[in-house]
């Protein structure tokens, strides 16, 4: 059972006590006394001085600028307050505690509504004025007058503690979620490392050629061979194929269309890949003639930007972007596989000053990148493959370690206020 009762009946409300400093005098110390200011973010906190509070904390405090209630916080620790900013001190300070005062402050911003502006301030006398309600204890009398003193502070408490578990428990469901998302999403079980997975992560680099550049035919256990090879095994330009190393990665090709993107619509079936970095290279889905798509499980380069991106599906394609294929000598473009490729590149795109004439097709084939090889001197995919999936653990271990730190502090916050 809800009773109206007078926020000014429950309250005195006046300016917070501040120092009459400017913010550089205000902040030239460091420390860490909270600073109240007009936020309606992280709890009113404009920031940290090393000055001493000049209010004892355990009250809640407001703005009486245009903002309204979503300034309204329950401040526990001391702090300063800047000019503005207005305390609400409870009559009585016995029957009040934090999950209380949080109560009162979500029905009173229920109550207060919007439409607060310059002209209709959120000051004290109006909040002073504000009917909220609040739950009390039921009377036997049906003609009881319902005071302050009949309301139900423990259902307060109560329900502020019910809300904080139920959030908890979405936490705890949301990181669930993720998890079960993540794992479907890079085709992993679980995220815990194998002793295999960690003996790939741990293996040590040991060149894979002697001085007269043949393939060493020894290697030691735990020591992991690489080599360099051409990014380009051909290219094509103006319809003629150009080879370049039989053994080198891919095949360059130029898309089968370059399609401007002012011409068309963005909500279609098709990715369309521009030379972006972010979200893939994908600009957005477009329908166009199916028989431009470029092929799925290759590689989409930008020309001018330098930008590599994995394509598991077909797609359309801008202009200067061409596609990368791997050398069938090599297999399938796997998406693991990618990931390792593309990561490869670009540490060596990073080092590559690039010219006028250096996006030419003939010098990007020819730049070489450093790889795990096998014992046949070919690319040790299956390493790469291996290597990948158990760096997406490591991600996905980090992920779920972030999250239990959220819903760790949550539950001990809950707990310290309890």
């Amino acid at each position: 059972m809800n009773k109206k009762f007078r926020i000014g009946d429950l309250f005195d409300i006046h300016p917070t006590k501040a120092y009459k400093l400017n913010n550089y005098e205000l902040f030239a110390t460091q420390g860490v006394t909270p600073v109240l200011s007009n936020s309606s973010s992280d709890n009113g906190i404009g920031g940290y001085c090393g000055l001493e509070p000049t209010e004892e904390g355990k009250i809640i405090t407001f703005s009486d600028t245009t903002t309204g209630a979503d300034t309204m916080f329950y401040q526990s620790k001391p702090f300063i307050g800047y000019p503005h900013v207005q305390g609400m001190y409870p009559h009585n300070y016995k029957v009040w505690n934090e999950k209380r005062y949080l109560y009162v402050i979500s029905s009173i911003r229920k109550a207060s509504g919007s439409g607060w502006s310059y002209a209709v301030k959120f000051n004290r006398a109006l909040v002073c004025e504000l009917m909220v309600e609040l739950p009390v204890i039921e009377s036997s009398d049906p003609n009881h007058e319902y005071t302050v003193d009949d309301i139900d502070w423990q259902y307060m408490e109560d329900r502020i503690k019910e809300l904080e578990e139920d959030r908890i428990k979405e936490l705890e469901e949301d990181r669930i979620k993720e998890l079960e998302a993540y794992l479907k999403a890079t085709n992993l079980d679980d995220y815990e490392l194998t002793d295999e997975d960690k003996k790939v992560l741990s293996l040590s680099r040991k060149s894979a050629s002697n001085e007269n550049g043949s393939l060493e035919t020894d290697c030691e256990d735990g020591a992991l061979r690489f080599k360099e090879f051409n990014i380009g095994a051909s290219y094509t330009m103006r319809g003629k194929t150009i080879d370049v190393d039989k053994d080198g990665l891919f095949n360059i090709v130029p898309t089968k269309i370059k399609i401007n993107a002012i011409n068309i619509e963005f909500n279609g079936k098709y990715p369309y890949v521009a030379r972006g970095e972010g979200k893939n290279g994908i600009r957005g889905y477009i329908d166009y003639d199916e028989q431009y798509l470029n092929e799925a499980n290759t590689i989409s380069f930008g020309q001018d930007t330098a930008t590599v991106n994995y394509q598991s599906h077909r797609y359309f394609t801008g202009d200067k972007i061409q596609v990368f294929k791997l050398n069938k000598k090599y297999g399938n473009l796997t998406e693991d596989k990618a990931i390792y490729l593309i990561n490869s590149i670009k540490k060596v795109f990073e080092r590559f000053l690039w010219g006028q004439q250096s996006y030419a097709l003939d010098i990007i084939s020819k730049i070489k990148i450093t790889l795990p090889v096998a014992l046949d001197g070919k690319p040790d995919f299956d390493y790469m493959e291996r290597y990948i999936k158990a760096i997406k653990k490591l991600t996905i271990a980090n992920v779920v370690k972030y999250k239990d730190n959220v819903i760790d502090t949550t539950k001990k916050l809950v707990n310290s206020q309890s």
